[in-house]
């Protein structure tokens, strides 16, 4: 059991405690505040003023602070941060609770170490240095934005104009250089960069300013930034001017400082109209009382700014931090530092420094105060800095300031102020008011020229010798370089905004097309930067060099030769299997129908059932052919048959024209019919030399190089192709890209293409791997095609005619399916059920009136019996019976009824022998009815000159002292000082050096603390040294440089690496060691050389790690990579810390970690990885010198298994014996002093230590050998110092600082480190790197780097003596092995592990959802762009966990650029879909290589053109009309004369012959001809002729159907063109880019563009037209309208040329490297098929609608069609008539008398004839007479004369 507490005490206790214990802390009657800032400023001026007001506002106010008094103490710091920090610590004598200030970030650097160290909050209200962080400065608070904030500003102020490019001017102190680094972030973000950099001094005179700026000018950019300090005299735009660099084509862009100036004082004309056209931001101060009182308050003062309203609300803050915690019962209190006490004796007496015991308390509640003041919102965010304002935009002109617009972080840019919007991140919805720009002109400059200085741009062109229309260069002097691919460059670049300046070497012999791979190869190689010509995109070239997106679309096809081919059984291809079957099925059903309908009434269909079945089978199937005999008699029956006569002249129409259009497919036929049977095949293939299809054929397809033949000109091709496979160099086929085929097929004839294009491809410029050009241009090539320049530049180059016959490789693309015909079956079958249902009811009615009548009827009537059922039975049996019964009967009976009114007269009926074949039938008809109807309805050194000095025998000092600042306890420090001891050891003991003078070093330990460092340096520098070495660190090495800076001491640092101490800023200081500057270009080179995109840089925040990773990021961006992920972390931060930092870090997707850290922490971070698992496979871990530092420090087994596959970096020394012996002897001295006696604390930056004293030694000797004298003097800014406790006047100045810096920096000697010699800007020459692989072994080296060479196998000292050479081809390093022991480079990336896979946004559609749409199935999505992009993800080698997302509300079709902008914004990591490569998409997001072609079309209605009258004559021309005519009475002539003789019918008086003649010739074209023909050669005329009139008419039918359908596919609307001269209403998808497009592009109304969501609406508003409330026509991308046309049946054309070419892609976010990989998968997916496989899944559609319109006169039939078929008739009747004409004559001769006797008795003969002509064979009359003679009668007149010379033969004989 447990303690248990009374409630009610419990309660007791805490009231007691709530109200007691306070009463024992007394608030205290005066609390302190310090303030430090420069007084006479811009800023501090109104400052001041504002502070005094605050403090006396507080105090006014009871409410707060009750009775304790604010008291605030101020100091100026004189813009001087050495002057600043003693002024600090006057303040800090006063026991300040918190200060106040300082103005300047450099001294907000300093005042925070020491706020840290005496742990007093300080406050800034105008400090903005973003990276005074809170991680290295935790009592660092900001009453004002950050630089970070206004530079993002800024930058999408850029962005907004549409800038690229711009120089940076700013102050080369902490407030500039860092402001710029964050202006550079920002800009990467946007694509754009910091092209140049101008950094100047603080204090840079006039000239230097001067000699900067013009430098600029060379350059192309005209945008400047400007990133200053408030400048009251606006000198860089008074040089400016001088420059004329205010004139129109530049842009001066300022950030707040000069919205400062301007507002805190009073600018007259002049200097406004200097300042024309700047534009600047504003802190954006919302208008309050508070605001309007304070102004009234303080309306005296004149130079009140946005930085006076921060400090007046930072005493206001402090004062309610103050009150929270006295509030709190926490006392004020103040001791002395324990880490000052071992400056107790010394003459500044640093010791008196008092540390704010409550300081952490007071700081965390200011962390909590949140109010309202003057300024807006006091509020602490995250990194401790205080919200973000807003900015206004602020224009200069002559006369005024003016603002034009409004920034916020969300709603961007506006023309009022808008703070809750959602920044779209579109420049269209972002607006300003009109600007004025310098110059004084309204327009918007270009904001970049031809750059002065800048080498062109090496572009290499394939030099062609054939398809020259690309690219050539021309054989004549001129060797000008032109083509279809040049004029898209010189296009494209217009778009780019900046110059590049450019000049074109062609490659290649002139014999020969060169190779392109080779090509590609050498911009790979740095050879060239980019390649224009005809270059296709394919995988193996897109992983040496970056492409622009396609500029035109290609793929391989396959050409033929043309040739003949037949097919067998193609009269029944005009109609499928299941309409034959239907067509059968008919015939048979109208039999039943008719036979129903007639078989009462007509005698035709009665009898036998036999004859009824057979008469039935031969009437239905005699319709086909209009030969029915028998008659229809019934109305019915007639009415059936006019409706199945009008279907059968439908279906044979059809027949005839689709066998017409199946038999045109198959003129061009082969046994190729595509790459698949090519490949299958063994036949020789060409191809073009040069390009890529030799790889793509022999690799990807697997052909052996055997096969493939190569050709040079179009010339090859055709002989090739002519020769065939069997002839020595034929080939069977060609294989080469679209755009060369179309342009040989339309030069020659005889070949065509087969099959599809079976590899889609594109054309694309070629650049250097990370090119931003690649980028630009591809933006530029998307704008061409919405101009549609792209277009006009092909209809410049390319021939308009291209190669009609394009197989399709399906041989019957127009069979009529049965739905063809759906409809009039439909009308047919209701008319026959109608009929029949007519019928049916007709006969029920006679038998009712039949059963009433009597039964004295003659029929007999059926015996009723008394069972229902059997009633039922006779019933139907009786009414079987009726029906069966001749309607003239019945008649008959009902007839006889009505007469004799006798209702007992009963008329007898005989009931029919055939009733069971009628039941049958009947059921068998009505069954099949029903079940037809039913069927039917279910369907990126300079040397120092030496200079000798002459030693003088002048006196020199015994002794000088050398100050050492380090920490001693550390990698670094362990190593330097045994180094330092050594060295001292050496110089002293060497009598060529300071003979005479002893040098001694006077050592302090900074403790790794930046203010226990500031006072090391103090009481340094009070033991009078002419040097100081050191400090290690780089924080401290800026805090110590202001101090060397003052004091005039040199320093020299043998371990501070920080880029950013620079010699403009720190003239004092001097780096012995190299510039991290190097060792991140040598980082990123070494990024660049793998390959790699994206690092994650993991530093720790102070100067050293930020300023580091700032350098590595602008190198980055230099190689188009960059840092997507900083991890900061404060120094000194334990295990748990890096442990969370280090799963955060996991959470990104970059494996590339750049490590950036303390040596002496820096191996936690892999002791805390490796933990996590993050140094196995799959990893990158790269770090700086600073591992190698620790590890040369401290090698053993342990530390060398964590470090497995690290790269490392060290700073390279020559190997020499001199080194060696150093080391040698390190070790000894240190066992000597008992430090340890291993090797555990060399690293290289001990012989850097020992070569800096000698260096300092060297120099010295130099500097008292010139004669110069070693004094000091007191400081007299400092005697002011002599009250205050700590005495500042103890310190001297080197009044020979400046000389002896000089020569330090001029000093050449080689050390243990190699040569020592600085450059103008103080850092060392020859920069170079080792670079470090570790492995079991231990650490290895891999090679070196230097900015000589770059990487290389040989040390760097091999090459100084050649040129430098730092191109990709000359790059090696040996192999490296990587963490988890894999050898291959790693990838570099995985997919976010932070348990969420990648998030794909998908368009929830609502029309055309085969391309994207919501579905049940395991990935909730489906569609043919979701099977696309799943095939490419299956080709990547990794894995990519995944989950779509739609988006959409699926009413409507989502905004797709709002789809996009979720992409950019991070809410998707990709969107998928049909999403439009367009340019404003490209700014925000990555693409893939497009996976489909688009472009806008127009779709319109079309219509019927008006029929003329003479229509039906257009199938022929008018000789073939003339030709035809003639043949038809040729023919009957010639029929005549071959019958008269025989046939009846074709004899008669002359006028009945003749209109025989005439009648019979013309009715064989409707083959209605009556007369029969009885001879054999008649006969034989006859069935050719019959034939070819047959053939005859089948080719009119087939021509008049064709003329007929294309003069229904008219429109008003020719194309885009006439459609934007017109005022109608145009319809656009819903969602679309098509919208803005036409509006921002085509410049047509909003008013006329109508949102249409889904097909319905397309359809309705397409038929409704402009008139009906609906519109002209629609403008859409291709593969929508061809859905739209096929879905609708073709009822509507596209009108006009495609007049935008853009592409389908998938959207990733910038920099994404899976985009990249997708891309190259995208490719892969073409080569392979499979792209076209996806392609007929789902979008094969039923109908494929015609667009282009052909003129009728190409289909008219011309004489010259049918010549063979006249050749044949001509032949044919000349024969017949050859062979009459010698029968005739033969029987001529025949006749001829032989006597004159003769000639009597023919009379007589002739008499009993019936003409009784006689005969004279010897006369044209007589042989006329014969030829009309029937033949009957020359029989019979030639038997009779030869019976007759028989007779007299016979008598002759007998005469004696």
């Amino acid at each position: 059991m447990g303690l248990r507490i009374d409630p009610y005490v419990a309660v007791t206790a805490l009231i007691f405690a709530i109200l007691v214990v306070p009463m024992g802390c007394k608030r205290p009657q005066v609390v302190n505040l310090g303030a430090v800032f420069t007084f006479d400023s811009v800023i501090g001026r109104a400052a001041k003023v504002a502070l005094e007001a605050a403090v006396a506002d507080v105090n006014a106010d009871t409410s707060l602070l009750k009775e304790t008094e604010l008291r605030l103490f101020m100091e100026d710091s004189s813009c001087n941060v050495f002057r600043g920090s003693f002024g600090a610590f006057k303040v800090l004598e006063k026991e300040v609770v918190a200060m106040i200030g300082p103005l300047s970030s450099s001294i907000a650097h300093t005042f925070s170490d020491i706020a840290k160290g005496l742990q007093f909050p300080l406050v800034s209200f105008a400090a903005t240095d973003p990276t005074l962080s809170a991680l290295q400065f935790p009592f660092f608070l900001r009453t004002t934005p950050n630089d970070a904030h206004q530079m993002s500003a800024l930058v999408d102020l850029i962005n907004f104009h549409g800038w690229k490019e711009v120089i940076s001017v700013y102050s080369d102190d902490e407030l500039g250089r860092n402001g710029v680094f964050a202006l550079d972030d920002e800009l990467y973000k946007k694509r754009s960069r910091v092209s140049h950099k101008v950094p100047l001094s603080v204090h840079s005179d006039e000239g230097s300013v001067t000699a900067a700026l013009k430098k600029s000018k060379s350059l192309g950019p005209r945008v400047y930034v400007l990133h200053f300090g408030p400048d009251p005299l606006l000198r860089i735009f008074r040089i400016a001017q001088k420059l004329q660099m205010m004139t129109r084509e530049y842009v001066w862009l300022a950030t707040d400082w000069l919205s400062v100036t301007l507002d805190s004082s009073s600018s007259d004309r002049g200097t406004l109209k200097r300042l024309e056209g700047v534009v600047g931001l504003r802190q954006h101060i919302p208008e309050s009382v508070k605001m309007q009182q304070f102004r009234h308050k303080l309306k005296s003062n004149g130079s009140m700014n946005a930085y006076a309203l921060h400090a007046y609300d930072t005493v206001w803050m402090i004062a309610y931090g103050i009150e929270k915690m006295l509030n709190e019962g926490i006392n004020i209190t103040f001791s002395y530092s324990e880490k000052l006490i071992h400056a107790e004796g010394t003459k500044l007496h640093l010791e008196r420094v008092k540390i704010f015991d409550s300081g952490k308390v007071l700081l965390e509640k200011l962390l909590e105060v949140n109010f309202t003041g003057i300024a807006g919102q006091v509020q602490f965010g995250s990194g401790r800095n205080v919200i973000g304002c807003d900015y206004e935009i602020i224009n200069v002109d002559r006369t005024s300031v003016n603002t034009v617009g409004f920034w916020s972080k969300y709603g961007g840019f506006s023309v009022v102020p808008r703070h809750t919007q959602r920044k779209t991140g579109f420049v269209s919805d972002q607006k300003l008011g009109n600007i004025t720009w310098p110059g004084g002109g309204r327009e918007k400059p270009r904001g970049w020229v031809i750059a002065d200085s800048a080498s062109p741009l090496k572009i290499v062109v394939p030099n062609r010798v054939s398809f020259v229309e690309f690219v050539t260069e021309e054989s004549n002097s001129s060797h000008q370089i032109k083509g279809l691919c040049i004029d898209v460059f010189k296009e494209a670049l217009k778009f780019v905004p900046y110059s590049v300046p450019y000049v074109f070497e062609s490659f290649g012999d002139g014999h020969s097309s060169p190779n392109y791979k080779h090509i590609i190869e050498m911009v790979a190689d740095g050879v060239y930067d980019a390649a224009v010509g005809d270059f296709a995109i394919v995988p193996t070239r897109s992983k040496l060099v970056d492409f622009s997106q396609p500029y035109a679309s290609t793929g391989l096809v396959v050409v033929i030769p043309t040739n003949d081919d037949n097919a067998t059984w193609i009269f029944l291809r005009p109609f499928t299997i299941g309409l034959w079957c239907v067509v059968l099925a008919s015939f048979l059903i109208i039999a039943v129908v008719i036979w129903i309908l007639e078989h009462r009434i007509n005698e035709d269909f009665r009898g036998p059932p036999r004859k009824q079945l057979v008469t039935m089978i031969l009437f239905s199937f005699s319709t086909l052919f209009k030969r029915n005999q028998e008659d229809t008699i019934s109305n019915l029956a007639r009415l059936v048959m006019i409706v199945w006569l009008f279907l059968l002249m439908v279906l044979t129409a059809s027949y005839t024209a689709n066998l017409t259009s199946i038999l045109t497919v198959l003129q061009l036929p082969s046994a190729i019919t595509g790459i698949d049977s090519l490949r299958a095949s063994e036949v020789p293939i060409g191809y073009q030399a040069g390009t890529f299809t030799l790889e793509y054929l022999t690799y990807s397809l697997g052909m052996a190089r055997s096969r493939l033949v190569p050709f040079d000109s179009t010339e090859e091709y055709e002989r090739a192709l002519k020769l065939g496979p069997t002839a020595f160099g034929g080939v069977a086929a060609i294989v080469d890209e679209l755009p060369y085929i179309e342009l040989f097929l339309a030069e020659r004839t005889g070949f065509k293409i087969v099959g599809e294009p079976f590899m889609h491809r594109g054309w694309g410029f070629a650049f250097k791997r990370d090119s931003p050009l690649a980028i630009d241009m591809s933006t530029a090539i998307l704008k061409l095609s919405e101009t549609r320049k792209l277009q006009d530049i092909r209809m410049k180059w390319l021939c308009k005619t291209t190669c009609a016959e394009k197989s399709d490789g399906n041989l019957e693309p127009n069979q009529l399916h049965l739905k063809s015909f759906k409809g009039l079956y439909l009308v047919c079958i209701a008319i026959s059920v109608s009929a029949f249902l007519g019928f049916v009811f007709r006969m029920v009615r006679q038998f009712v009136r039949y059963r009433r009548m009597e039964p004295t009827s003659s029929m007999p009537l059926p015996s009723w019996s008394s069972s229902p059922k059997m009633r039922l039975r006779e019933l139907v049996f009786g009414f079987v019976e009726f029906v069966d019964e001749k309607e003239e009967a019945i008649k008959r009976m009902f007839k006889k009824s009505d007469d004799s009114n006798n209702p007992s007269h009963v008329v007898e009926v005989q009931a029919d022998p055939e009733m069971g074949f009628c039941v049958m039938i009947s059921g068998v008809s009505m069954g099949l009815m029903l079940l037809c109807v039913s069927g039917f309805w279910v369907l990126p050194t300079e040397g120092a000159g030496r200079e000798s000095f002459l030693r003088n025998s002048s006196s020199r000092p015994s002794s000088v002292n050398v100050g050492a600042l380090f920490t001693y306890d550390s990698f670094i420090g362990r190593a330097a000082k045994p180094a330092f001891m050594a060295a001292i050891e050496d110089v002293n003991a060497d009598q060529n050096i300071l003979r005479g003078t002893k040098l001694n070093v006077v050592f302090h330990d900074s403790n790794c603390s930046g203010f226990v460092g500031t006072m090391g340096a103090l009481q340094v520098m009070e033991n009078k040294v002419v040097a100081a070495i050191g400090p290690q660190s780089s924080g401290i090495g800026h805090l110590i440089s202001h101090v060397a800076k003052e004091l005039h001491v040199p320093l020299l640092s043998f371990a501070a690496t920080d880029p950013t101490l620079s010699s403009l800023q720190y003239p004092y200081f001097l780096r012995t060691t190299q510039n991290d500057y190097f060792q991140m270009n040598a980082v990123s080179d070494f990024v660049s050389y793998c390959r790699w995109r994206e690092v994650v840089a993991i530093f720790v925040d102070d100067e050293y790690g930020r300023n580091g990773v700032s350098v590595l990021g602008d190198a980055l961006a230099k190689k188009r990579a960059k840092i997507s992920y900083k991890a900061a972390f404060r120094p000194g931060a334990d295990k748990k810390s890096l442990h969370d930092l280090l799963v955060s870090v996991n959470l990104m997707e970059s494996r590339i970690f750049v490590v950036h850290v303390n040596p002496d922490s820096g191996l936690n971070i892999f002791c805390v990885a490796k933990s996590l698992g993050m140094m196995g496979s799959g990893y990158v871990w790269i770090a700086t010198d600073w591992l190698l530092t620790a590890l040369d420090s401290r090698l053993d087994l342990k530390t060398m298994d964590l470090l497995q596959g690290v790269v490392a970096f060290r700073h390279y020394t020559p190997e020499s014996n001199k080194n060696r012996r150093f080391k040698a002897r390190l070790q000894n001295l240190r066992t000597k002093e008992s430090l340890g006696g291993d090797d555990g604390s060399f690293n290289s930056y001990a012989m850097y230590a020992y070569d800096t004293v000698w260096l300092v030694a060297r120099a010295l000797d130099v500097f008292l050998g010139q004669g110069n004298t070693v004094t000091f003097s007191s400081d007299p800014n400092l005697r002011k110092t002599n009250g205050t406790n700590i005495k500042f006047s103890a310190l001297s100045v080197f009044n020979e600082g400046e000389r002896f810096l000089q020569v330090i920096h001029d000093m050449n000697f080689t050390g243990l480190t190699g040569e020592i010699e600085f450059d103008s800007e103080k850092n060392r020459i020859n920069p170079a790197y080792d670079v470090i692989n570790i492995n079991s072994r231990g650490p290895h080296r891999v090679g070196y780097w230097s900015n000589h060479t770059g990487f290389s196998v040989e040390p760097p000292e091999t090459f100084y003596s050649k040129p430098p050479n730092t191109s990709a081809e000359h790059q090696r390093l040996n192999d490296i092995i990587w963490p988890g022991g894999v050898t291959k480079t790693p990838r570099g990336w995985v997919f976010p592990d932070n348990g969420e896979p990648l998030k794909i946004g998908v368009p929830n559609r609502v029309s055309y959802q085969n391309y994207a749409s919501k579905d049940n199935n395991q990935l909730g999505v489906k569609g043919y762009c979701i099977d696309i992009f799943e095939a490419a993800v299956q080709l990547l080698p990794y894995p990519v966990p995944r989950t779509y997302i739609l988006y959409g509300d699926g009413k409507r079709n989502p905004s797709y650029d709002n789809l996009v902008n979720e992409v950019a914004a991070n809410n998707f990591d990709v969107a998928v879909g049909d999403i439009t490569i367009v340019t404003n998409r490209t700014k925000f997001v990555d693409f893939t290589q497009p996976f489909m072609e688009s472009g806008l079309v127009v779709v319109a209605p079309v219509k019927g053109a008006k029929s003329s009258p003479w229509s039906f004559l257009k199938p022929f021309t008018v000789e073939m009309w003339a030709v035809t005519g003639l043949l038809f009475l040729f023919v009957g002539a010639i029929i005549w004369i071959l019958e008269h003789r025989f046939n009846e019918e074709f004899r008669g008086p002359p006028r009945r012959q003749i209109i025989t003649v005439f009648w019979f010739s013309f009715s064989t074209m409707f083959f209605s001809h009556r007369e029969n023909t009885v001879s054999t050669l008649g006969r034989f005329v006859l069935l050719i002729w019959l034939f070819v009139v047959l053939i005859i008419n089948s080719s009119y039918t087939a021509s008049l159907t064709s003329i007929l359908t294309v003069q229904q596919l008219t429109s008003r609307i020719e194309g885009m063109d006439s459609l934007i001269t017109s005022n109608e209403p145009i319809g656009v998808q819903d969602g679309t880019f098509a919208y803005k497009y036409l509006v921002n592009e085509l410049n047509i109304s909003p008013s006329r563009i109508v949102p249409l969501k889904n097909e319905e609406e397309y359809l309705s508003a397409l038929q409704l037209g402009p008139r009906g409330g609906g519109v002209a026509a629609i403008v859409d991308e291709l593969p929508y309208i061809t859905a739209l046309l096929s879905n609708s049946n073709c009822e509507f054309r596209t009108v006009g040329q495609e007049f935008t070419r853009a592409g389908w892609g998938f959207a990733f976010q910038r920099d994404s490297p899976l985009a990249v990989d997708m891309s190259t998968a995208i490719l892969k997916l073409s080569e392979e098929g499979k792209l076209e496989k996806i392609r007929k899944k789902w979008l094969t559609y039923s109908h494929k609608c015609s667009v282009q319109i052909a003129d009728t006169e190409n289909y008219q039939l011309s004489v010259q069609s049918f010549w063979g078929l006249f050749l044949i008739c001509g032949i044919v009747w000349f024969i017949a008539l050859t062979l009459f004409c010698w029968k005739v004559f033969w029987q001529c001769q025949g006749l001829r008398p032989e006597v004159e006797g003769d000639e009597v008795r023919a009379s007589e003969v002739a008499s009993s004839s019936r003409s009784g002509r006689s005969l004279r064979a010897g006369s044209f009359k007589d042989l006329i007479k014969v030829v009309d003679q029937r033949e009957v009668e020359i029989k019979e007149m030639l038997k009779l004369k030869s019976s007759k010379k028989f007779k007299a033969s016979q008598s002759s004989a007998e005469t004696p």
